[in-house]
């Protein structure tokens, strides 16, 4: 009697390692589009402000623009609060979806929005609204990446596994928006990078989001859920967006710490990827070129060391890394002093080796955050924090450096961001003295 196959019911199954690299793939192309998106605002705000906020004085309009600009932060912390919940009961992969299309589409609208000249005052509320949407939508996407990569990395290389998710990535999309600024103006006359060109770099963002909005629907709900749902005693709890909260409201001390370990840190990333090299362009004069490929430069370096920085938590422990990288980041914010006229040779030094101790830090912050976070809230935890962290700190770092430079007052920065980054390390400590760190110690 001969016997005929017949073909399996049971579907294939994608080895650890192909679903690994999927993974990866969706998570860190979402996070580099959202940086991209994000950080080519401020990129560009020194050609686009004269557009929507006109004036005589072009350092007002810059000031108007970067207004703009931490308005979008401020939208962060409400995306968190009503999506943060959403990921954590019901669809992380539904949350990453919203994120990235809502960052794609509004950058590309942006890329088309008419100017002050065409609206008059509607243009100006139209890029506002732009990025409003934008903060709102991206307010859970730290959470949520974080969060599973911290359940994908290999025990014991937490730190280099976020270092690539939360680092390298981030520094990609960062280097995209700082590579892509460079080449248009280095193709086009200024006159055109003024007038037009500037909104090459958001429809970039916009037809990217294509690609990883593809990326990130491929990745089966399946593996997501693998990650994020290992039930434990602590999991079991979130049946209810109310059960979220009453468990985050328990941890708060771990909020609190989250808050200030990301704020320290954007206060000082957006002050190197947007508040210096606006101020060049702006307030100096400088040759842009110049500006966005010294800021290329920076960004290679910090894409490129945040994985080793993240090997090094893992290594020496991620509370020593922490404390290390963060008390040097103090010194470096008293280099923002020396460029305090035009001089594109300080602006190099200031942006580079100043900016590699910034990069140092950036590269830990994810980690060290998620750390703080039981499992059973960490997307929803970590997503506040970032939010609130970001919009408090990072959001009105530009604007604060440029607006004291202006004023004269330009001392008062560094002594801020000194004192942030040292009550960062004094809640986390106590935090970790009561016992508020869940993984890598």
């Amino acid at each position: 009697m001969n016997i005929i196959a017949q073909p399996s019911a049971v579907p294939i199954q994608l080895d650890k390692q192909t679903a690994n690299k999927r993974m990866t793939a969706g998570l860190g192309g979402g996070v580099a589009l959202e940086w991209y998106d994000w950080n080519v605002y401020g990129v560009m705000a020194a050609f686009l402000s004269p557009h929507f906020f006109p004036s005589d004085d072009p350092t007002t309009s810059l000031l108007a623009g970067l207004a703009v600009y931490g308005a979008g932060f401020c939208a962060r912390p409400l995306g968190a609060a009503l999506l943060g919940p959403v990921a954590d009961r019901i669809s992380h992969k539904r949350v990453m979806l919203i994120s990235v299309t809502a960052m794609a589409v509004c950058s590309l609208l942006i890329s088309l929005l008419p100017t002050y000249k065409d609206l008059g005052v509607t243009a100006a509320i139209a890029l506002l609204i732009m990025r409003l949407i934008q903060g709102l939508a991206t307010g859970a996407e730290a959470g949520v990446a974080n969060a599973i990569a911290i359940e994908l990395a290999p025990p014991g290389k937490e730190g280099h596994y976020l270092g690539l998710i939360g680092g390298t990535f981030i520094q990609l999309g960062n280097l995209g928006s700082s590579l892509v600024a460079f080449l248009v103006s280095a193709s086009v006359a200024p006159e055109a990078m003024r007038e037009w060109a500037w909104r090459i770099p958001f429809a970039v963002g916009g037809l990217l989001g294509l690609l990883i909005i593809y990326l990130r629907t491929t990745v089966p709900e399946t593996l997501i859920n693998r990650a994020m749902h290992r039930q434990d005693e602590s999991s079991r709890i979130q049946e209810t967006t109310g059960g979220v909260w009453k468990t985050l409201w328990s941890v708060r001390l771990s909020l609190l710490a989250v808050i200030l370990v990301i704020g320290s840190v954007q206060i000082a990333n957006y002050a190197w990827n947007t508040g210096l090299p606006n101020m060049a362009n702006t307030v100096f004069k400088e040759n842009s070129t110049y500006v966005y490929g010294i800021m290329t430069l920076m960004v290679l370096i910090w894409m490129s060391t945040a994985p080793l920085i993240g090997a090094f938590a893992d290594k020496v422990r991620p509370s020593r890394a922490f404390t290390l990288l963060r008390l040097l980041l103090i010194p470096c914010f008293f280099l923002t002093l020396l460029y305090s006229e035009k001089g594109i040779v300080t602006f190099f030094f200031v942006t580079v080796f100043g900016g590699a101790i910034v990069g140092f830090n950036m590269a830990l912050y994810n980690f060290i955050a998620t750390t703080l976070m039981p499992r059973a809230v960490r997307t929803t935890g970590v997503a506040l924090g970032y939010a609130l962290g970001v919009s408090l700190f990072g959001g009105t770092s530009p604007y604060l450096l440029v607006w004291l430079q202006r004023e004269h007052i330009a001392w008062m920065f560094p002594v801020y961001g000194s004192l942030i980054a040292l009550l960062s390390v004094l809640v986390y400590h106590i935090a970790k003295k009561r016992g508020r760190l869940y993984i890598g110690e």
